[in-house]
């Protein structure tokens, strides 16, 4: 093939209407319950493969999905199928080398959150993606919430005034279940604690609310239900925006599930508490019920097919690609920025400006 590297099949060109196949990478809870149903409703793309390690995962694969081929690993996987795109959903750890593999094959890639925990890894995928001119688009699932959806317009319709603060409060009594051994609170694994698990759903939402891009972080990490693990159980993150703060309060040490969002401005406050949405303003309030609580289950397949659909736009419209990207790069950066703060006693650090992404910010 010309114009490809050798071993590499040239990039899927745009295939608008027609059928895409592609593979899962790693199929635990969340492929198994949260992006299988989504991929499973849609006419115009199809999973035809999956790879995962574990032989009993394979096994229920071929079990759930009838006629679909297994593989032990991924890059076993890109050597034996024709594929579109992958859809990667194993731990953080596995996630750069299965994107580099999948661009040097010529596969678009969507990616469970974090995209990645490294810098250095960022760089290298990112560089991998941009010679292959594959799509790599990272699931950002909770802006297709309910949630958000009310928030956001609550903030465009001037129901708020000028926004000027934004807080979350994710409230866990431990951390999600997982198929086998508990990776998240192993930091070689999930690349952190719960700053990477919910930190990086809150950092993308705070950024669709203030729409405006940040301009300093500080972070506190404590440890206070998973005392001998290697990572931070509990955080609690500053964000300096041009025009508002965001706040951004995360633990899995509660003892009750429990998510709270608080917007306000200088004209009024909304407050989204798990399916209770109350608005205050000038002396009034109004409230109202959501369809699905924030903190009911952690797969949320109500909101995947929101997802493909995002994907799907960036696949067929060169002039919307990339826009998906440019948010993950931004939510690493506040990601590493966040963990240096922490480690530096809470010390604010500013967040560079666009270009400056390259410099030497990164884990302590």
């Amino acid at each position: 093939m010309t114009g490809t590297e050798p071993g590499r099949r040239a990039c899927p060109e745009p295939n608008r209407g027609a059928l895409r196949t592609g593979a899962i990478v790693g199929f635990g809870n969340v492929a198994l319950h949260g992006h299988l149903p989504s991929w499973r409703a849609r006419s115009d793309f199809r999973i035809v493969a999956v790879s995962d390690p574990d032989p009993q995962r394979r096994a229920l694969a071929a079990d759930v999905i009838p006629g679909v081929r297994t593989y032990a690993g991924v890059d076993d996987l890109l050597d034996r199928e024709r594929l579109d795109f992958i859809d990667i959903a194993s731990p953080p750890v596995f996630h750069a080398p299965a994107i580099i593999a999948a661009a040097r094959s010529g596969t678009h890639v969507l990616c469970e959150k974090p995209l990645t925990t490294s810098l250095p890894e960022y760089r290298d995928i990112r560089a991998a993606a941009a010679r292959a001119g594959v799509l790599l688009y990272t699931v950002h699932n909770w802006k297709y919430s309910g949630a958000f959806r009310v928030a956001r317009e609550r903030v465009m319709d001037g129901s708020l005034g000028t926004l000027t603060a934004i807080r979350f409060d994710t409230a866990r009594n431990g951390c999600s279940v997982a198929t086998d051994a508990n990776w998240r609170v192993d930091a070689a694994v999930a690349g952190g604690g719960i700053l990477v698990d919910h930190g990086w759903h809150a950092f993308y939402l705070l950024l669709g609310l203030a729409n405006e891009r940040p301009a300093r972080i500080r972070a506190t990490l404590e440890r206070r239900r998973y005392a001998d693990a290697g990572v931070e159980d509990t955080a609690l993150c500053t964000i300096d925006f041009p025009s508002l703060v965001g706040e951004i309060h995360l633990t899995w040490a509660a003892s009750t599930r429990r998510t709270c969002w608080q917007l306000t401005g200088d004209g009024g406050q909304l407050t989204i508490d798990d399916d209770r949405v109350e608005l205050r303003r000038e002396g009034s309030c109004r409230s109202e019920r959501l369809g699905t609580a924030l903190s009911a289950g952690s797969h949320h397949p109500e909101w995947f097919a929101s997802v493909i659909e995002a994907f799907r736009q960036e696949l067929d419209d060169p002039t919307v690609r990339g826009t998906n990207q440019a948010e993950a790069e931004l939510c690493l950066l506040m990601l590493t920025l966040a963990y240096a703060s922490g480690a530096q006693g809470s010390r604010p650090l500013d967040i560079p400006a666009p270009g400056g992404f390259d410099g030497n910010a990164g884990h302590p």
